[in-house]
């Protein structure tokens, strides 16, 4: 668990975050400030620090992630 809660994250690690973050925000049509955002972003670093680390991984994982899917849906209504 401590492994978990150290992550850091230099300009690489934020990268890959942020493309996949920036990806997902614009397939689902969700702006920045919204709620929706800002529960995908926590969602989206804990999978990275669970060690989808590289930028495929990650969007794998993001894409089966249910409370993602969950999230996306509920905006598409909005």
């Amino acid at each position: 668990m401590c492994a978990f809660l150290e992550t850091s994250f230099g300009p690489n690690e934020l990268s890959v975050i942020d493309q996949s973050y920036n990806d997902w925000l614009e397939a689902h049509h969700v702006t920045k400030n919204s709620a929706e955002a800002e529960l995908a972003a926590a969602i989206i670093i804990n999978l990275y620090r669970e060690g989808h680390d590289t930028r495929q991984e990650l969007d794998t994982a993001m894409s089966l992630h249910r409370g993602l899917a969950d999230l996306g849906e509920l905006a598409s209504r909005s």
